[in-house]
């Protein structure tokens, strides 16, 4: 993960002086696509004290736990082929997600962040993890699972410095 410390530096920049809340996407039952609900249940195990909800498959039907939260960013976590290692993450901008990256999710996280900005003030991130494999009965691969760890960990140091 030679650019972790750079992305964690990118997250933590996008997030300081803000509330937020993170919103994992995947199926916990395709390996790597997983990696959103991987990441939402390692930082509640880790007693994050920011919102964070598990959207699973279906991101979508969580539009208005976003809205209604009224926090001033929202980050989406999911796993995305943008070519890069596996388990490797970047901050993806949601305009390149249905030209050029491939998510399983792409499409609903469109209509989300559509919906999103006709209801809601606050600003949409999406980190995405490079998977290794998505094929359904596989466990998260070593490199997602090492990935979500940076991830957690930038969020956390994040929410730490802001008192959340």
């Amino acid at each position: 993960m030679d650019n972790a410390v750079d992305n964690a530096n990118k997250v933590a920049a996008r997030l300081a002086g803000r509330s937020f809340s993170v919103v994992g996407v995947g199926n916990a039952l395709k390996g790597d696509d997983g990696a959103g609900p991987a990441l939402v249940a390692l930082l509640a195990a880790k007693g994050a004290r920011f919102p964070m909800v598990d959207a699973s498959e279906v991101p979508e039907n969580y539009g208005g736990w976003v809205v209604k939260r009224g926090l001033e960013c929202a980050v989406f976590v999911d796993a995305v082929d943008f070519g890069g290692a596996p388990g490797e993450w970047r901050l993806i901008p949601f305009e390149d997600l249905m030209h050029s990256a491939s998510s399983t999710h792409r499409l609903s996280l469109h209509f989300l962040i559509r919906y999103l900005t006709e209801e809601w003030k606050g600003e949409a991130l999406l980190i995405g993890v490079q998977p290794k494999s998505m094929k359904l009965g596989e466990e998260l691969s070593s490199e997602v699972g090492a990935g979500i760890r940076e991830i957690a960990e930038s969020l956390l140091a994040v929410s730490l410095r802001e008192g959340t």
